[in-house]
């Protein structure tokens, strides 16, 4: 039997892992150049399968707009989950 606290620690580096490549990948969206590096490729791939229904949503409830909330929409429910997990 795996003692709670291992549970609780690997989830919450879990969820501190994907806050960061969130946010990184939202960073270094804005940096010239970046989109051709194997680092960004690999960052956005990890993170696409977080963030698609996130921009399903924003494109269902608001059309197409120059902005996509769905990262911050993403960290938002991502911490409302550890929040009832943890």
């Amino acid at each position: 039997m795996i003692p709670i606290g291992i549970i609780s620690s690997f989830l919450y580096l879990l969820f501190t892992v994907l806050d960061i490549s969130i946010l990184a990948e939202v960073i270094l969206s804005y940096v010239p150049n970046i989109r051709e590096s194997s680092f960004y490729r690999i960052l956005v791939s990890f993170n696409n399968p977080i963030l698609t229904p996130f921009r399903i949503l924003q494109e269902r409830l608001f059309g197409n707009m120059m902005i996509d909330f769905a990262p911050l929409l993403a960290i938002i429910v991502l911490n409302f989950i550890s929040g009832i997990l943890l």
